[in-house]
């Protein structure tokens, strides 16, 4: 059936490219600015093979006019823009824009790669596929996915189709975007930059005086040509792990850095009663709105994580878990007790271990303690200030033990762009954080004091996932 609108156009509904938001936002532009840059390619009735993003994006935009050109496969087909002229403005930035937009608007749905490769018989590693990722099949042999959530082993790796689609169904749940941190980033002209409020408090100290946003902004401030595309979320898939894995059924969770509301969300949809302590009163004050709309218990208190021991009784709590600011990395606010917007490594640190001995009293004896870190380097030396040896340092100083330390890898988004300017200094692109997990008590009392960990259909059912079906669970 030769197709003669685009409506008749049909998506692959096994398309494995997920197209990424950026992606999205630079082919509308494209479409909008340049026009239609190149075809699309199908099947003899009409059902996309590539260009499933492109014909969505043109549905979206109101297009539906087409030219279809039959080949066997033979003969190339060639678009000719009759409006651009060669050595044109339009003609360079449609061949630039042409490029990127296919480069960034690539997201691979690893699961579904596997899937049709396992079907088909379709040998990856000929089509420039990193073939390593059957490792991530193998770890779901025996139903550790179906049990655990996601394989208990030392490497979480984000990456796997399994962790993805889960991560996925969390967000669509809980709906937090960061959209307080980006407002708290921004304040007005200042867009999502991290340097923001280091520039600001040091013009204020360099003048003497405190300056309004509007004053700092019109006659002081640089925006940083770093802007990073969006706010970091703690992963909702990770926060389940650590409840089912080190959490008690129904027990008390708390965070003396709450951030954003993807923990206390997590934790109380688990069945935590759950306290977090957060910095910003607009931050907390979402978080808090977010359970009560959702008919989750848990609470929210705005104040120092340093105070966390004055709002949690001694020893009241089965769970401490916290995702602390990673020193300037992102720069939540200006306020002079937000550890982020210290002026040195050692002020910074000097707030956590403050708010993490506290935190400690406030853990009950024979019970975990999770932090999720990863190191910064000095934007002096490049060298790495060893943040997550600090941390350690902290409870075992305080009489905990280090009884896991697990690596979690995550996507490399734009590291392969990175990679270049970064390895001319011969720094390597960050795609991992620790998660530290440390033991308070006698560790042989863990078996005893701990339940086996079982699994329950209705665990994959509040996913979408038909019981009946459980067993093919860990290819989703």
């Amino acid at each position: 059936m030769e197709p003669k609108n685009l409506s008749d156009l049909i998506p692959d509904q096994d398309n494995a490219n997920k197209g990424t938001e950026y992606g999205q936002h630079l082919l509308r532009k494209s479409i909008q600015e340049l026009g239609i840059g190149r075809g699309v390619l199908a099947a003899n009735d009409g059902t996309l093979i590539a260009g499933n993003q492109t014909v969505n994006m043109l549905s979206e935009l109101g297009f539906e006019k087409i030219i279809v050109v039959p080949t066997d496969g033979n003969t190339l087909v060639v678009t000719q823009r009759t409006d651009i002229a060669p050595g044109t403005k339009e003609f360079h930035e449609l061949a630039l824009a042409d490029n990127k937009v296919g480069q960034v608007n690539l997201s691979f749905d690893e699961g579904k790669v596997d899937e049709l490769a396992e079907m088909f018989d379709i040998n990856l590693g000929d089509w420039g596929f990193k073939t390593e990722k059957v490792v991530g099949k193998q770890q779901n042999e025996g139903g550790l996915a179906e049990r655990f959530v996601v394989p208990p082993f030392s490497v979480l790796d984000t990456r796997q189709g399994y962790w993805q689609a889960r991560k996925k169904d969390w967000h669509a749940r809980i709906g937090d975007k960061g959209e307080s941190r980006e407002g708290t980033l921004r304040k007005s002209a200042s867009g999502d930059d991290p340097s923001y409020y280091r520039q600001k408090s040091a013009i204020e100290e360099k003048l003497g005086l405190k300056l309004t946003s509007a004053e700092f902004e019109e006659k002081h401030y640089v925006r940083s040509t770093k802007i990073p595309k969006g706010v970091s979320l703690l992963d909702p898939v990770l926060s389940e792990v650590v409840i089912k894995w080190f959490g008690l059924p129904g027990g008390h969770a708390f965070d003396p850095f709450a951030g954003d509301s993807v923990f206390g969300f997590v934790a109380a949809s688990e069945g935590q009663q759950f306290t977090g302590i957060e910095l910003r009163q607009e931050q907390a004050d979402l978080n808090q709105g977010r359970l009560t709309e959702s008919g989750l218990p848990g609470r929210y208190i705005c104040d120092d994580g340093r105070n966390v021991a004055q709002h949690v009784p001694a020893e009241s709590q089965d769970l401490l878990f916290s995702c602390p600011p990673y020193f300037d990395l992102e720069v939540y606010s200006d306020k002079e007790n937000d550890a982020s917007n210290q002026k040195t490594y050692q002020g910074f640190y000097a707030i956590l271990d403050q708010a993490f001995t506290a935190a400690i009293t406030c853990l009950k004896p024979g019970r975990f303690a999770v932090i999720v870190c990863g190191d910064v380097r000095d934007k002096k030396t490049g060298a790495y200030y060893r943040f997550p040896q600090d941390v350690v340092g902290t409870f075992v100083r305080e009489g905990m033990y280090l009884y896991n330390e697990l690596i979690l890898i995550e996507q490399a988004g734009n590291g392969a762009i990175r990679a270049n300017g970064q390895m001319k200094h011969r720094k390597v692109v960050k795609t991992h954080q620790q998660v530290l997990v440390f033991y308070k008590g006698n560790p042989r009392d863990i078996k005893t004091t701990f339940p086996e960990i079982t699994y329950e259909p209705e665990d994959l059912e509040s996913f979408g996932v038909d019981s009946a079906d459980e067993s093919d669970h860990a290819e989703d």
